[in-house]
Protein backbone atom coordinates (compact mmCIF):
# COMPACT_ATOMS: atom_id res chain seq x y z
CA UNK A 1 0.00 0.00 0.00
CA UNK A 2 1.41 3.46 -1.26
CA UNK A 3 1.62 6.57 0.91
CA UNK A 4 -1.41 7.88 1.36
CA UNK A 5 -2.41 11.63 -0.17
CA UNK A 6 -4.23 13.65 1.94
CA UNK A 7 -6.20 16.57 0.34
CA UNK A 8 -7.92 19.88 1.17
CA UNK A 9 -10.77 20.60 -0.20
CA UNK A 10 -12.16 24.51 0.65
CA UNK A 11 -15.52 24.55 -1.16
CA UNK A 12 -19.28 25.67 -0.56
CA UNK A 13 -20.96 22.98 -2.73
CA UNK A 14 -21.90 20.32 -1.02
CA UNK A 15 -23.20 18.56 -4.01
CA UNK A 16 -19.65 18.37 -5.92
CA UNK A 17 -18.06 17.56 -3.23
CA UNK A 18 -19.77 14.23 -2.75
CA UNK A 19 -18.45 14.01 -6.60
CA UNK A 20 -14.99 14.79 -6.03
CA UNK A 21 -15.38 11.50 -3.18
CA UNK A 22 -17.06 9.21 -5.47
CA UNK A 23 -14.44 9.58 -7.91
CA UNK A 24 -11.27 9.65 -5.84
CA UNK A 25 -13.15 6.53 -3.93
CA UNK A 26 -13.06 4.98 -7.61
CA UNK A 27 -9.26 5.70 -8.18
CA UNK A 28 -8.09 3.70 -5.20
CA UNK A 29 -8.01 4.01 -1.38
CA UNK A 30 -5.19 6.43 -1.35
CA UNK A 31 -6.68 9.59 -0.70
CA UNK A 32 -7.60 11.31 2.14
CA UNK A 33 -10.03 14.31 2.13
CA UNK A 34 -10.85 16.79 4.40
CA UNK A 35 -13.08 19.65 3.65
CA UNK A 36 -13.80 23.23 4.91
CA UNK A 37 -16.32 25.87 3.61
CA UNK A 38 -14.28 29.21 4.53
CA UNK A 39 -10.68 30.84 3.84
CA UNK A 40 -10.00 31.52 7.95
CA UNK A 41 -10.88 27.91 8.15
CA UNK A 42 -8.69 27.05 4.88
CA UNK A 43 -6.02 28.57 6.65
CA UNK A 44 -6.26 27.26 10.31
CA UNK A 45 -6.18 23.94 8.74
CA UNK A 46 -2.81 24.69 6.35
CA UNK A 47 -1.21 26.01 9.24
CA UNK A 48 -1.57 23.07 11.77
CA UNK A 49 -1.82 20.72 9.47
CA UNK A 50 0.67 19.15 6.47
CA UNK A 51 -1.85 18.09 3.15
CA UNK A 52 -0.61 17.07 -0.09
CA UNK A 53 -2.93 19.29 -2.34
CA UNK A 54 -5.24 21.86 -1.98
CA UNK A 55 -8.54 22.22 -3.75
CA UNK A 56 -10.05 26.18 -3.39
CA UNK A 57 -12.76 27.15 -4.84
CA UNK A 58 -13.50 31.19 -6.46
CA UNK A 59 -15.95 31.75 -3.80
CA UNK A 60 -16.16 31.02 -0.35
CA UNK A 61 -18.62 31.50 2.66
CA UNK A 62 -15.38 34.87 3.82
CA UNK A 63 -14.16 36.18 0.75
CA UNK A 64 -13.38 35.11 -2.72
CA UNK A 65 -10.75 32.30 -3.24
CA UNK A 66 -8.83 34.40 -4.90
CA UNK A 67 -8.16 36.75 -2.28
CA UNK A 68 -7.30 34.40 -0.05
CA UNK A 69 -5.09 32.35 -2.23
CA UNK A 70 -2.84 35.60 -2.64
CA UNK A 71 -3.19 36.07 1.51
CA UNK A 72 -1.60 32.28 1.52
CA UNK A 73 1.37 33.82 -0.96
CA UNK A 74 2.11 36.08 1.15
CA UNK A 75 2.49 34.50 3.83
CA UNK A 76 4.65 31.83 2.32
CA UNK A 77 1.73 28.62 2.58
CA UNK A 78 3.42 26.23 -0.49
CA UNK A 79 1.18 24.06 -1.72
CA UNK A 80 -0.07 22.65 -4.71
CA UNK A 81 -3.16 24.23 -5.50
CA UNK A 82 -6.35 23.20 -7.75
CA UNK A 83 -8.67 26.50 -8.11
CA UNK A 84 -12.34 25.41 -8.75
CA UNK A 85 -13.88 27.83 -11.67
CA UNK A 86 -17.49 29.26 -12.40
CA UNK A 87 -18.41 27.30 -15.46
CA UNK A 88 -16.73 29.12 -18.22
CA UNK A 89 -15.56 31.42 -16.42
CA UNK A 90 -11.46 31.72 -18.41
CA UNK A 91 -10.53 34.93 -16.73
CA UNK A 92 -10.92 33.82 -13.43
CA UNK A 93 -8.83 30.79 -14.20
CA UNK A 94 -6.16 33.54 -15.98
CA UNK A 95 -5.97 35.25 -12.29
CA UNK A 96 -5.59 31.74 -10.57
CA UNK A 97 -2.79 30.71 -13.04
CA UNK A 98 -0.99 34.07 -12.29
CA UNK A 99 -1.24 33.58 -8.80
CA UNK A 100 1.06 30.26 -8.75
CA UNK A 101 -2.01 27.66 -9.05
CA UNK A 102 -1.10 24.34 -10.80
CA UNK A 103 -4.20 23.71 -12.46
CA UNK A 104 -8.15 24.53 -12.09
CA UNK A 105 -11.34 23.11 -13.31
CA UNK A 106 -14.75 24.04 -13.76
CA UNK A 107 -18.12 22.55 -11.11
CA UNK A 108 -18.94 19.71 -13.31
CA UNK A 109 -19.46 16.31 -13.38
CA UNK A 110 -16.75 15.60 -15.70
CA UNK A 111 -14.35 17.89 -14.03
CA UNK A 112 -15.34 15.73 -10.39
CA UNK A 113 -14.50 12.38 -12.76
CA UNK A 114 -11.11 13.36 -13.80
CA UNK A 115 -10.14 15.03 -10.58
CA UNK A 116 -7.87 12.40 -9.12
CA UNK A 117 -5.88 12.42 -12.54
CA UNK A 118 -5.73 16.27 -12.18
CA UNK A 119 -4.39 15.38 -8.31
CA UNK A 120 -1.49 13.85 -9.35
CA UNK A 121 -0.63 15.70 -12.35
CA UNK A 122 -0.59 19.06 -10.32
CA UNK A 123 1.53 17.02 -7.38
CA UNK A 124 4.34 15.70 -10.11
CA UNK A 125 4.39 19.44 -11.43
CA UNK A 126 4.70 20.76 -7.93
CA UNK A 127 7.43 18.52 -6.90
CA UNK A 128 9.16 19.28 -10.29
CA UNK A 129 9.07 22.82 -9.22
CA UNK A 130 10.53 22.49 -6.03
CA UNK A 131 12.85 20.44 -7.88
CA UNK A 132 13.80 22.83 -10.05
CA UNK A 133 13.57 25.71 -7.54
CA UNK A 134 16.57 23.43 -5.55
CA UNK A 135 18.53 22.77 -8.12
CA UNK A 136 18.34 26.77 -9.46
CA UNK A 137 19.56 28.20 -5.93
CA UNK A 138 22.29 25.06 -5.56
CA UNK A 139 23.99 26.72 -8.81
CA UNK A 140 23.15 30.07 -8.01
CA UNK A 141 24.87 29.69 -5.02
CA UNK A 142 27.86 27.57 -6.78
CA UNK A 143 27.99 30.46 -8.73
CA UNK A 144 28.32 32.82 -6.50
CA UNK A 145 30.59 30.89 -4.59
CA UNK A 146 33.22 30.65 -7.53
CA UNK A 147 32.34 34.04 -8.28
CA UNK A 148 33.61 34.53 -4.77
CA UNK A 149 36.75 32.78 -4.90
CA UNK A 150 37.89 34.15 -8.22
CA UNK A 151 36.98 37.69 -7.70
CA UNK A 152 38.68 37.59 -4.03
CA UNK A 153 42.00 35.68 -5.22
CA UNK A 154 44.98 37.13 -5.13
CA UNK A 155 46.44 36.95 -8.25
CA UNK A 156 44.96 38.82 -11.53
CA UNK A 157 42.67 37.06 -13.28
CA UNK A 158 40.93 38.64 -16.03
CA UNK A 159 38.85 37.75 -19.54
CA UNK A 160 39.44 39.22 -23.06
CA UNK A 161 37.11 38.48 -25.50
CA UNK A 162 38.02 37.78 -29.80
CA UNK A 163 38.85 41.17 -30.47
CA UNK A 164 41.30 41.14 -27.36
CA UNK A 165 38.81 43.87 -25.20
CA UNK A 166 39.02 43.18 -21.49
CA UNK A 167 35.44 41.84 -20.26
CA UNK A 168 36.47 41.05 -16.99
CA UNK A 169 39.01 42.50 -13.96
CA UNK A 170 38.68 40.47 -10.87
CA UNK A 171 40.05 42.62 -7.23
CA UNK A 172 43.24 40.34 -8.00
CA UNK A 173 44.10 42.84 -11.18
CA UNK A 174 43.12 46.23 -9.74
CA UNK A 175 45.74 45.23 -6.51
CA UNK A 176 48.61 44.19 -9.14
CA UNK A 177 47.70 46.57 -11.96
CA UNK A 178 46.20 49.63 -9.68
CA UNK A 179 43.52 49.60 -12.44
CA UNK A 180 39.89 49.44 -11.22
CA UNK A 181 37.24 47.41 -12.85
CA UNK A 182 36.08 50.63 -14.80
CA UNK A 183 39.61 51.93 -16.07
CA UNK A 184 40.15 48.51 -17.46
CA UNK A 185 36.86 47.20 -19.06
CA UNK A 186 36.78 47.62 -22.63
CA UNK A 187 40.67 48.44 -22.85
CA UNK A 188 43.35 46.20 -24.33
CA UNK A 189 46.21 44.52 -22.24
CA UNK A 190 48.56 46.15 -24.66
CA UNK A 191 47.01 49.22 -24.20
CA UNK A 192 47.40 49.19 -20.56
CA UNK A 193 49.44 47.16 -18.82
CA UNK A 194 52.65 47.18 -21.50
CA UNK A 195 56.14 48.90 -20.79
CA UNK A 196 56.58 52.52 -22.17
CA UNK A 197 60.09 52.03 -23.15
CA UNK A 198 59.49 51.57 -27.01
CA UNK A 199 61.87 48.72 -27.43
CA UNK A 200 61.01 46.69 -24.36
CA UNK A 201 57.13 47.57 -25.53
CA UNK A 202 57.94 46.43 -29.01
CA UNK A 203 59.46 42.90 -28.07
CA UNK A 204 56.41 42.11 -25.07
CA UNK A 205 53.89 43.13 -28.00
CA UNK A 206 55.66 40.78 -30.26
CA UNK A 207 56.04 38.28 -27.62
CA UNK A 208 52.37 38.72 -26.73
CA UNK A 209 51.24 37.99 -30.17
CA UNK A 210 52.90 34.86 -30.09
CA UNK A 211 51.21 33.25 -26.83
CA UNK A 212 47.70 34.59 -28.32
CA UNK A 213 48.08 32.97 -31.26
CA UNK A 214 48.96 29.43 -29.62
CA UNK A 215 45.89 30.63 -27.82
CA UNK A 216 43.61 31.05 -30.41
CA UNK A 217 44.47 27.47 -31.77
CA UNK A 218 43.72 25.84 -28.41
CA UNK A 219 46.59 25.21 -26.72
CA UNK A 220 47.35 26.64 -23.21
CA UNK A 221 49.91 28.52 -22.15
CA UNK A 222 51.15 27.87 -19.11
CA UNK A 223 53.66 29.98 -16.40
CA UNK A 224 55.13 32.50 -19.10
CA UNK A 225 56.90 34.99 -17.46
CA UNK A 226 56.54 38.68 -18.83
CA UNK A 227 57.13 42.58 -18.29
CA UNK A 228 54.11 44.75 -17.18
CA UNK A 229 53.58 48.18 -16.01
CA UNK A 230 51.27 48.63 -13.54
CA UNK A 231 49.35 52.25 -12.96
CA UNK A 232 51.91 54.88 -12.19
CA UNK A 233 54.63 53.49 -14.62
CA UNK A 234 55.83 50.70 -11.57
CA UNK A 235 57.59 47.85 -13.81
CA UNK A 236 56.79 44.74 -12.61
CA UNK A 237 57.41 40.55 -13.53
CA UNK A 238 54.35 38.87 -13.95
CA UNK A 239 53.76 35.12 -14.32
CA UNK A 240 50.90 34.29 -16.69
CA UNK A 241 48.83 31.49 -17.82
CA UNK A 242 46.40 32.09 -20.45
CA UNK A 243 43.57 29.51 -21.80
CA UNK A 244 40.99 29.29 -24.21
CA UNK A 245 37.63 30.48 -23.35
CA UNK A 246 34.84 27.96 -24.83
CA UNK A 247 31.19 28.19 -25.06
CA UNK A 248 28.99 25.42 -24.86
CA UNK A 249 29.47 24.19 -28.20
CA UNK A 250 33.35 24.10 -27.96
CA UNK A 251 33.66 27.36 -30.28
CA UNK A 252 36.60 29.52 -28.82
CA UNK A 253 35.27 33.29 -27.63
CA UNK A 254 38.00 34.43 -26.02
CA UNK A 255 40.45 33.83 -23.23
CA UNK A 256 41.03 33.72 -19.14
CA UNK A 257 44.30 35.32 -18.05
CA UNK A 258 46.17 34.02 -14.62
CA UNK A 259 48.58 36.82 -13.80
CA UNK A 260 50.88 36.02 -10.09
CA UNK A 261 53.17 38.96 -9.15
CA UNK A 262 56.42 37.59 -9.04
CA UNK A 263 58.30 40.68 -8.91
CA UNK A 264 59.45 40.26 -5.31
CA UNK A 265 60.41 36.73 -6.10
CA UNK A 266 62.46 37.85 -9.06
CA UNK A 267 64.21 40.52 -7.12
CA UNK A 268 65.33 38.03 -4.41
CA UNK A 269 66.75 35.63 -6.46
CA UNK A 270 68.47 38.13 -8.26
CA UNK A 271 70.19 39.14 -4.72
CA UNK A 272 70.89 35.85 -4.00
CA UNK A 273 72.58 35.25 -7.33
CA UNK A 274 74.43 38.31 -6.67
CA UNK A 275 74.91 37.60 -3.01
CA UNK A 276 76.84 34.01 -4.13
CA UNK A 277 78.98 35.55 -6.62
CA UNK A 278 80.29 38.88 -4.41
CA UNK A 279 80.86 36.00 -1.88
CA UNK A 280 83.35 33.93 -4.43
CA UNK A 281 84.62 37.27 -5.81
CA UNK A 282 85.65 38.56 -2.27
CA UNK A 283 87.64 35.72 -1.49
CA UNK A 284 89.70 36.69 -4.47
CA UNK A 285 89.95 39.81 -3.79
CA UNK A 286 91.19 39.92 -0.84
CA UNK A 287 93.81 37.29 -1.98
CA UNK A 288 94.59 40.15 -4.87
CA UNK A 289 94.87 42.69 -2.39
CA UNK A 290 97.47 41.14 -0.14
CA UNK A 291 99.26 40.12 -2.84
CA UNK A 292 99.50 43.95 -3.94
CA UNK A 293 99.97 45.06 -0.50
CA UNK A 294 103.38 43.83 0.54
CA UNK A 295 104.97 45.01 -2.81
CA UNK A 296 103.39 48.02 -2.76
CA UNK A 297 104.60 49.29 0.32
CA UNK A 298 108.46 48.36 -0.31
CA UNK A 299 107.61 50.10 -3.75
CA UNK A 300 106.06 53.54 -1.53
CA UNK A 301 109.20 53.65 0.59
CA UNK A 302 111.42 53.44 -1.89
CA UNK A 303 110.18 56.20 -3.48
CA UNK A 304 109.95 58.41 -0.33
CA UNK A 305 113.93 57.56 -0.25
CA UNK A 306 114.66 58.74 -3.49
CA UNK A 307 111.93 61.63 -2.95
CA UNK A 308 113.99 63.17 -0.10
CA UNK A 309 117.40 63.57 -2.30
CA UNK A 310 117.93 66.70 -2.03
CA UNK A 311 119.68 67.06 -5.26
CA UNK A 312 117.68 65.91 -7.43
CA UNK A 313 116.56 67.79 -10.68
CA UNK A 314 113.47 69.31 -9.92
CA UNK A 315 112.30 66.92 -13.48
CA UNK A 316 112.83 63.64 -11.17
CA UNK A 317 111.50 64.97 -8.25
CA UNK A 318 108.06 66.29 -9.36
CA UNK A 319 107.91 62.49 -11.26
CA UNK A 320 108.66 60.87 -8.15
CA UNK A 321 105.85 63.16 -6.18
CA UNK A 322 103.80 61.86 -8.99
CA UNK A 323 104.44 58.61 -8.35
CA UNK A 324 103.79 58.55 -4.42
CA UNK A 325 100.49 60.56 -5.22
CA UNK A 326 99.72 57.03 -7.72
CA UNK A 327 100.83 55.15 -5.28
CA UNK A 328 98.45 56.25 -2.47
CA UNK A 329 95.39 56.34 -4.76
CA UNK A 330 96.36 51.94 -5.68
CA UNK A 331 96.97 52.10 -1.73
CA UNK A 332 93.25 53.35 -1.29
CA UNK A 333 92.10 50.76 -3.73
CA UNK A 334 93.77 47.65 -1.83
CA UNK A 335 92.03 48.99 1.55
CA UNK A 336 88.40 49.59 -0.24
CA UNK A 337 89.19 46.10 -1.50
CA UNK A 338 90.06 44.61 1.37
CA UNK A 339 86.78 46.33 3.92
CA UNK A 340 84.85 44.76 0.81
CA UNK A 341 86.21 41.17 1.13
CA UNK A 342 86.61 41.45 4.87
CA UNK A 343 84.75 44.10 6.37
CA UNK A 344 86.12 45.28 9.93
CA UNK A 345 84.82 43.97 12.93
CA UNK A 346 81.70 45.16 13.94
CA UNK A 347 80.19 46.84 16.67
CA UNK A 348 75.80 46.49 17.77
CA UNK A 349 74.26 48.13 19.57
CA UNK A 350 70.84 49.26 20.21
CA UNK A 351 70.87 53.14 18.38
CA UNK A 352 68.17 56.04 17.35
CA UNK A 353 68.94 56.28 13.78
CA UNK A 354 67.98 60.28 13.38
CA UNK A 355 71.41 61.34 15.11
CA UNK A 356 73.36 59.28 12.52
CA UNK A 357 71.77 60.77 9.28
CA UNK A 358 72.17 64.20 11.39
CA UNK A 359 76.19 63.32 11.74
CA UNK A 360 76.31 62.31 8.20
CA UNK A 361 74.93 65.31 6.33
CA UNK A 362 77.27 67.69 8.65
CA UNK A 363 80.19 65.94 7.92
CA UNK A 364 79.63 66.77 4.12
CA UNK A 365 77.74 70.03 5.43
CA UNK A 366 80.19 71.78 3.33
CA UNK A 367 80.35 69.66 0.24
CA UNK A 368 76.51 70.08 -0.16
CA UNK A 369 77.01 74.20 -0.20
CA UNK A 370 79.78 74.11 -2.73
CA UNK A 371 77.97 72.05 -4.87
CA UNK A 372 75.24 74.51 -4.68
CA UNK A 373 72.95 71.83 -3.45
CA UNK A 374 69.80 72.05 -1.28
CA UNK A 375 69.14 69.66 1.79
CA UNK A 376 66.66 68.87 3.79
CA UNK A 377 65.55 66.14 6.06
CA UNK A 378 62.39 65.13 7.62
CA UNK A 379 62.79 63.03 10.77
CA UNK A 380 61.07 60.40 11.80
CA UNK A 381 58.70 61.02 14.83
CA UNK A 382 58.99 57.99 17.48
CA UNK A 383 61.40 55.78 15.75
CA UNK A 384 61.93 52.73 17.30
CA UNK A 385 66.07 51.82 17.98
CA UNK A 386 67.50 49.31 15.85
CA UNK A 387 70.52 47.43 16.38
CA UNK A 388 73.73 48.78 14.47
CA UNK A 389 77.69 49.54 13.82
CA UNK A 390 77.41 53.93 14.00
CA UNK A 391 80.25 54.26 12.12
CA UNK A 392 79.56 51.49 9.25
CA UNK A 393 76.17 53.09 9.01
CA UNK A 394 77.35 56.31 8.90
CA UNK A 395 80.02 55.13 6.26
CA UNK A 396 77.01 53.87 4.13
CA UNK A 397 75.00 56.66 4.35
CA UNK A 398 77.86 58.91 3.74
CA UNK A 399 78.61 57.09 0.43
CA UNK A 400 75.36 57.32 -0.71
CA UNK A 401 75.25 60.93 -0.66
CA UNK A 402 78.14 61.27 -1.86
CA UNK A 403 76.92 59.77 -5.30
CA UNK A 404 74.14 62.16 -4.97
CA UNK A 405 76.42 64.99 -4.86
CA UNK A 406 78.15 63.36 -7.81
CA UNK A 407 74.33 63.12 -10.04
CA UNK A 408 73.85 66.59 -9.34
CA UNK A 409 76.60 68.43 -10.55
CA UNK A 410 75.00 71.74 -11.56
CA UNK A 411 73.24 71.70 -7.94
CA UNK A 412 70.02 70.22 -7.47
CA UNK A 413 68.45 69.46 -4.27
CA UNK A 414 69.02 66.33 -1.66
CA UNK A 415 66.27 65.27 0.27
CA UNK A 416 66.46 62.66 3.15
CA UNK A 417 63.93 60.93 5.25
CA UNK A 418 63.32 58.60 8.40
CA UNK A 419 60.51 56.68 8.92
CA UNK A 420 58.85 53.57 10.68
CA UNK A 421 59.02 49.99 8.59
CA UNK A 422 55.79 48.05 8.08
CA UNK A 423 58.27 45.29 10.03
CA UNK A 424 58.46 47.96 12.79
CA UNK A 425 62.12 48.97 12.09
CA UNK A 426 63.38 52.07 10.89
CA UNK A 427 63.95 52.83 7.81
CA UNK A 428 65.77 55.50 5.76
CA UNK A 429 65.07 57.33 2.54
CA UNK A 430 68.02 59.15 0.63
CA UNK A 431 66.60 60.95 -2.96
CA UNK A 432 68.36 63.08 -5.31
CA UNK A 433 66.79 65.24 -8.33
CA UNK A 434 70.61 64.30 -10.31
CA UNK A 435 70.92 63.01 -13.90
CA UNK A 436 69.25 59.61 -12.61
CA UNK A 437 70.64 56.45 -13.51
CA UNK A 438 69.34 54.18 -17.13
CA UNK A 439 67.39 50.72 -16.26
CA UNK A 440 70.81 49.06 -18.14
CA UNK A 441 72.65 50.30 -15.04
CA UNK A 442 70.60 50.11 -12.40
CA UNK A 443 70.87 46.81 -11.87
CA UNK A 444 74.61 46.60 -11.60
CA UNK A 445 75.12 49.56 -9.43
CA UNK A 446 75.51 46.90 -6.61
CA UNK A 447 78.40 44.87 -8.51
CA UNK A 448 82.03 45.52 -7.55
CA UNK A 449 84.50 47.91 -9.42
CA UNK A 450 81.02 48.69 -11.58
CA UNK A 451 81.20 52.48 -11.57
CA UNK A 452 80.31 55.56 -14.70
CA UNK A 453 82.15 58.03 -13.04
CA UNK A 454 85.84 58.63 -13.86
CA UNK A 455 86.51 59.20 -10.26
CA UNK A 456 86.00 56.22 -7.61
CA UNK A 457 86.59 52.47 -7.44
CA UNK A 458 83.31 51.22 -7.77
CA UNK A 459 83.28 49.22 -4.42
CA UNK A 460 81.47 52.12 -2.31
CA UNK A 461 78.13 50.96 -3.03
CA UNK A 462 79.32 47.04 -2.94
CA UNK A 463 80.53 47.63 0.49
CA UNK A 464 77.32 49.54 1.43
CA UNK A 465 75.61 46.66 0.49
CA UNK A 466 77.27 44.25 2.30
CA UNK A 467 77.43 46.38 5.48
CA UNK A 468 74.23 46.54 5.34
CA UNK A 469 73.23 42.70 5.09
CA UNK A 470 75.71 42.24 7.63
CA UNK A 471 73.24 44.15 9.57
CA UNK A 472 70.19 42.18 8.39
CA UNK A 473 69.43 45.74 6.42
CA UNK A 474 67.70 45.93 2.86
CA UNK A 475 68.64 48.54 0.13
CA UNK A 476 66.23 49.26 -2.71
CA UNK A 477 66.81 52.08 -5.29
CA UNK A 478 64.48 53.74 -7.66
CA UNK A 479 65.55 56.08 -10.50
CA UNK A 480 64.39 57.78 -13.58
CA UNK A 481 66.90 59.17 -16.06
CA UNK A 482 66.94 62.75 -16.22
CA UNK A 483 64.58 62.96 -12.85
CA UNK A 484 67.49 61.43 -9.83
CA UNK A 485 67.28 58.68 -7.73
CA UNK A 486 65.95 56.99 -4.25
CA UNK A 487 67.64 54.81 -2.12
CA UNK A 488 65.97 53.29 0.58
CA UNK A 489 67.28 51.46 3.58
CA UNK A 490 65.31 49.28 6.06
CA UNK A 491 66.84 47.95 9.25
CA UNK A 492 64.70 45.42 10.83
CA UNK A 493 62.99 45.64 14.10
CA UNK A 494 64.66 44.95 17.12
CA UNK A 495 63.62 41.95 19.09
CA UNK A 496 62.45 43.02 22.77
Amino acid sequence: MGRIMRILVAEQDRDFIEMIKTSLLNAGDHFQLETVCSGDDCMKKLQSDRFDILLLDHSLSDGEGLEWLRRFNRMEIGIPTIFVTAKGDPRMSIQAMQEGVFDYINRSAECAKAFPFVVNRAIEGYNLMVEKVRLQKELIEARNFLESIIEKAGDAISVVDLEGKIIYWNEGAEKIYGYTKEEALGKRPMDLLFPQDENLKSREIKRFHGLMEQVWKGEVVSNAEVRRQAKGGRDITVSVTVSPLRDASGKIVGASRICKDITAMKKAEEKLLLSERLSSMGELIAGVAHEIRNPLSGIKINTQVLARKKDSPDMERQLLESTLEGIEKIQKIVEDMLDYAKPRAAEYKREAINPIVEKSLDVLNVQLKNANILTSFERGEKLPQVKLDRHQIQQVLINIMLNAIHAMDKGGALTVRTFITESGGAGVEIGDSGVGISAVHLKRIFDPFFTTKSRGTGLGLSISQKLLENHGALIDVTSTEGKGSVFTIRFPAVEQ
